[in-house]
Parts: C-alpha cells; sequence; structure tokens
C-alpha cells in the first residue's frame, strides 16, 4: 500500500498513521521512567508509525488515573521523559505528549483526592469528586503552562492537549458535570481558554493537537456540534489538527475503549459528521487496525490521519507491515482488553494475549542448535515454537485435536467474534516461520523418536465436575462441553457453577437465548470487566457472591452465603466451570525420561491466554 507523507503544521509526517496514546502502568510510583517503556517505544518507532503520542501524562498528580502513570509536574521528569524522546528520534519517529488531568476520573489512590468542577460521580470508579476551589483551578491552569515547558526541553515535537474522553476540560463543558455558579460554570469555555492560552504562551516551536470525544453517547453529553466552539476556541491559540475518539472514561467506557460491541458504523458516522463541522485535520481513532477499514476510509478522502492504539498493542509493526502489504504477517488485536486495560489496571502494566514482546526485546537467532518438541497446540504450544523458530530452533507441535486449544473458546463468547484473528495470525506466524505442526497424540514412544533437546509439555487443562452432594442426580454440563457444543442445555433455568471469565461468558450467552440464569461463586469480590457489567443489568440473570453450594436435592439446590444457608431453588441444567484442573498426565509420564522437560500454560497453572503466551516467552528466554 503507497501512502504518501502528510503536514502537520510545521511537522512533516512520512505517513499518516499516529501512535494514540495508550496507558501502560509501567512506571514506579515516583514516574520513574525504565526498560519497559524505552522497549515499547523502541518497538513502536522500529515499526513505522510517523508520530507517537506518549502515554497519558498528567500535569498533577492530583491527576493521575492510577498510580503507575508518568507525571511531569516536577523537573526531575525532563530527564525521564527524555528517554522517551530519544528512543523514539533514533528509531524513526516522532514524538508527542498527551498533557492531562483526569478530574473526576481520577483513581484516588493515585490522586489523593479526587477534583472536578463539581461534585458529580464517576460512574465507572463510584467515586464522587470534591468541587475544586478558584485557587485549585489555578494551580491546574499553571501547571498545564509549567509542563509545556518540561515537555519542550524533553525534546517532544509535539502536545497533544487532553479536551475530551472525560477528562477535566471536557467535564468543564456541559451542564451535566459542571454545576459550578462562578465564572467557571457560567462560562463553560473559560477553563478550556485559560489552559490553552498557558500552553500556547510557552509552546514556541511545538505543534499542538486538541484530543476531544467526538460524541460521549450519554444523554446530555457532548455531541459533535458541541466540539465546534471548542476547537474554534483552540484554533486561535495554535492548534493544528483535532483528535477524535468517542465515549469518556467515567459515563460510556464501552465506547471509550471502542469495545467490540460498539457498533463501526455509528463510529464512523460521529467522526465524519465531526469532521464536516471543523476545517482542521482530523486524526481518527478506535478499531482502526484494520487494512480493509483504512483502505476504504482513505479512498472516501475525508480522513487526514488515523491514531492506532490497540493495533500497535497486538503488533508494533503493524504499520510497516501495512505499507509492504505483508497482511498474513499482522499480529491482530481481538478487542478482548485482556492484556492491555485489565493488565494496566491491575499493575502489571500494558502487555497483549498474543504479544509478549510489548514490553521486551524480540528473540533473535542464538547461533545454538536445539530441536524443540512441544506436546499441545493450544495458545502456550503455538507460542513456543513461534519463540523457538525465532532463536533458530526445530519446532514441533503435536495436536490430537484443532490447532487454537481453549482460544478456540474464546472466539465463541458474546461480541469475541474478533479473538479468530489473533488465533489465526498466532496459527499463521507458527506456519509462515516453518513450526512443524504433527495431528496426533503426544506420547512418550513419539517424543523419544524425534530425539528432542527440550520436551515442552503445554497439554492445558480438564474440566471436572466438582464433587457436591446430590450433584450426580442433575443434569450437569461442563462449561468446555458447552462452548464446544457437545452438549446442550435443557429446560428454562440453568444454574452456573464459578462466575470467573469462562463462566460468566456462559451466563450470557444462556440468557441472550432467553434462559433464567443464576451464577453462583464462593468469591466475595468478582473481577470486574464489560461482560460482568452486562450481567448485572440482564434481567434474566441473578448473581450470588459470597456462596457456595452444598446440596441438591428435590426441593432445590441449598447454598451458603456467609452464615445463612439459602434455597436457590430446582434448575433444569447444571453448567460447572469451577474444578478445571491442570492436565498434568503426560508430564508426570515422561519427566524423568528426557534431558530437558518443562510444563508450561494451563498444563502447569489453571489461569488465561495471557499467561500462557507468557509462560511460553519465559520458557524459550531460558534456552
Amino acid at each position: 500500500m503507497k501512502i504518501e507523507g502528510k503536514s502537520l503544521g510545521l511537522l512533516h509526517l512520512k505517513n499518516p498513521f499516529i501512535a494514540a496514546p495508550v496507558k501502560t502502568a509501567y512506571a514506579d510510583l515516583e514516574s520513574h521512567v525504565n526498560q519497559r517503556h524505552l522497549n515499547y517505544y523502541e518497538n513502536l518507532a522500529k515499526g513505522g508509525v510517523a508520530l507517537i503520542i506518549i502515554e497519558p501524562t498528567a500535569v498533577l498528580k492530583s491527576g493521575r488515573e492510577h498510580p503507575k502513570q508518568l507525571c511531569i509536574d516536577e523537573d526531575y521528569c525532563i530527564d525521564e521523559l527524555s528517554k522517551i524522546t530519544r528512543v523514539i528520534h533514533d528509531n524513526g519517529s516522532l514524538a508527542c505528549i498527551n498533557l492531562n488531568h483526569a478530574g473526576r476520573a481520577a483513581n484516588p489512590k493515585a490522586s489523593g483526592v479526587v477534583l472536578a468542577p463539581s461534585a458529580v460521580m464517576c460512574p465507572s470508579t463510584m467515586q464522587t469528586p470534591k468541587e475544586l476551589t478558584k485557587e485549585q483551578i489555578k494551580e491546574i491552569v499553571k501547571a498545564f503552562g509549567k509542563a509545556t515547558v518540561r515537555a519542550k526541553k524533553a525534546g517532544f515535537d509535539a502536545i497533544e492537549i487532553q479536551a475530551g474522553m472525560g477528562y477535566l476540560i471536557a467535564q468543564f463543558l456541559k451542564d451535566r458535570t459542571n454545576k459550578r455558579n462562578d465564572e467557571y460554570g457560567k462560562d463553560k469555555l473559560l477553563f478550556a481558554k485559560e489552559v490553552f492560552g498557558e500552553v500556547a504562551n510557552f509552546s514556541n516551536g511545538l505543534e499542538l493537537i486538541l484530543r476531544v470525544s467526538a460524541n460521549e453517547f450519554v444523554e446530555d453529553g457532548i455531541v459533535e456540534q458541541d466540539n465546534v466552539e471548542l476547537i474554534n476556541l483552540a484554533k486561535k491559540y495554535g492548534i493544528k489538527a483535532v483528535h477524535a475518539g468517542l465515549g469518556n472514561a467515567c459515563d460510556t467506557p464501552l465506547w471509550y475503549y471502542s469495545y467490540a460491541s460498539t457498533p463501526t458504523d455509528k463510529q464512523i458516522e460521529s467522526f465524519k459528521k465531526l469532521k464536516s463541522l471543523i476545517d482542521l485535520p482530523i486524526i481518527i481513532d478506535g478499531r482502526m487496525g484494520n487494512p480493509d477499514r483504512i483502505k476504504a476510509l482513505l479512498e472516501e478522502g475525508w480522513v487526514d490521519f488515523f491514531g492506532l492504539g490497540r493495533s500497535l498493542v497486538a503488533d508494533q509493526y503493524f504499520v510497516n507491515k501495512l505499507l509492504n502489504d505483508e497482511l498474513d504477517k499482522i499480529w491482530y488485536c481481538g478487542g478482548c482488553l485482556q492484556g492491555c486495560l485489565y493488565n494496566v489496571r491491575s499493575g502489571i502494566g500494558l502487555g497483549c494475549i498474543t504479544n509478549p514482546f510489548v514490553d521486551k526485546k524480540f528473540f533473535e537467532p542464538s547461533g545454538k542448535k536445539l530441536k524443540v518438541c512441544i506436546a499441545g497446540g493450544g495458545p502456550a504450544g503455538i507460542a513456543t515454537g513461534i519463540y523457538a523458530k525465532m532463536k533458530g530452533y526445530d519446532a514441533i507441535v503435536f495436536e490430537k485435536k484443532e490447532l487454537g486449544g481453549q482460544f478456540i473458546l474464546a472466539t465463541k463468547a458474546p461480541y469475541k467474534d474478533a479473538m479468530l484473528k489473533p488465533l489465526n495470525a498466532l496459527i499463521n506466524e507458527a506456519k509462515r516461520r516453518g513450526v512443524e505442526f504433527r495431528y496426533e497424540e503426544a506420547n512418550y514412544e513419539k517424543l523419544k523418536e524425534q530425539n528432542p533437546d527440550l520436551v515442552v509439555v503445554a497439554t492445558g487443562a480438564n474440566s471436572q465436575i466438582p464433587n457436591i452432594k446430590g450433584i450426580e442426580n442433575e443434569y450437569v454440563i461442563d462449561a468446555f462441553s458447552f462452548f464446544e457444543s457437545v452438549a446442550q442445555p435443557k429446560g428454562k433455568r440453568v444454574l452456573v457453577l464459578g462466575i470467573g471469565l469462562i463462566g460468566r461468558e456462559a451466563m450470557e450467552i444462556l440468557a441472550n437465548q432467553g434462559f433464567e440464569v443464576v451464577g453462583v461463586d464462593i468469591l466475595s469480590e468478582l473481577t470486574q470487566d464489560f461482560t460482568l457489567t452486562r450481567l448485572k443489568n440482564n434481567p434474566n440473570v441473578k448473581i450470588f457472591v459470597a456462596t457456595s453450594v452444598e446440596e441438591f436435592t428435590n426441593e432445590g439446590v441449598f447454598a451458603r452465603q456467609e452464615d445463612e444457608v439459602i434455597n436457590l431453588g430446582k434448575f433444569d441444567t447444571i453448567i460447572s466451570s469451577i474444578g478445571t484442573k491442570p492436565n498434568k498426565a503426560l508430564y508426570e509420564q515422561i519427566k524423568d525420561k528426557f534431558k530437558n522437560v518443562e510444563i508450561i500454560g494451563d498444563a502447569a497453572r489453571v489461569a488465561d491466554i495471557y499467561t500462557a503466551t507468557q509462560s511460553a516467552y519465559e520458557l524459550i528466554s531460558r534456552y
């Protein structure tokens, strides 16, 4: 695909692809840059994007969204951030910093007291902020100016002012979040005007970009027309382009994260409408890592630049592969949010379920000769084969069924059909690199025939029926069999045991099919994700936490919730997503019969796809 470069103000961009700001949570609590940052941004720059907008950077600690967020509130941050600009410039890209204060979207664990224009709760965090005093407002305005000075000294080529996506500037713009009676309430643009002016006073030589939400998709929220006055104001202070996303961090996170359930046509419609209302170049982002979509939008002619976020986490070299027409080499994003959003929230840091090299150097040939035999063609096994080939080793994968293992199950959940793309990309990468696949079950004799230097057991896990009194008299399906369509639910009422990732996805499928679904889990607090949010709002679903089923009887299912025994009623079908255990049978048979035998993925410890591919990386890094 041949695409010409474009200008953004006085900056010449070698192509129209821009890395959008993605939270990494790599920093320590004092906002120091480390090797994970440098590896991530080096890979991005080498991957071909013209401009990298680094992760959202807080102008004050009171505006942080998470404890490991970068800040630019003190002078020592100049040297820290200059490490990032150097690695970006040294590898062929331009560097931009996203300046932000989260306002009511801030995390009190990171920011201390949450501050906002008015005391309006942020539904995503369930935090109600304190109203900013005028003195605090002035401090934040000045902080944007000081951040601009530091950004310039740190070597950035451009600054992006975060004025949308539900953050502080956007919170001043509408009555629903700004209920003040002073001048900042009467003139909703006053805070934005002061911030723009402060940044402009110190930004000489830096190009300025304005980040907005084209449409927040919330009642009385910002829509496309509302942005026009803000953008026209920003133009007076030197803004050269508008970077448009959707949703806001507090009220509509599904749109904010471009989750798979949000319709693409509505997304494009909103961006197109905003573009028709303004006369500045527009950057659009949100699921833009699709070559066919990029081609179609380029042919329409109204898009100036493409912002790429999660697609560059899945494959930092996406742009080079696109421009070189190497589409078969792209590692696609499936929109699961497991390695990116949830890892950032948990403090693990930005990652990807199919790309362990997000914050690491890619493997290179080791110069050694090794033959690696892998039992199991799930994500851990396939990944091991890929990484072994990267280091120049021979790799054979034995798989008795279909390649993909439990990754296949992930594609069958609601809104997860896009997960087929990263699964297929993983398999294609293995085949392209020359991993040999044998579609048969591995055993000692077959492995011995290969005379391997290393045997890797990646045989996954087995789903089992729990030993609960009376369960033998019920119609029970294990979760794997349910997703594989080996067995179908009967009747109208279904009890799901365990509300982990697999359990909740089974619950949603059943509820959407009209079943009355009850889910129980022994944990008092469940890991939050969008699936669980939808279940809580589904009238066909009831959820019991801190609850353990004790007995199945003719009178109903009796469970203990804290100190109380409750009757959940009778059920036509029981689906069990608990009792999943590692399949260690082959490992136990061969662990002493070869020089090097390793066990990884769910065969070692039942977890998830991210953990599986990470375990493959960690294994091959040792050989």
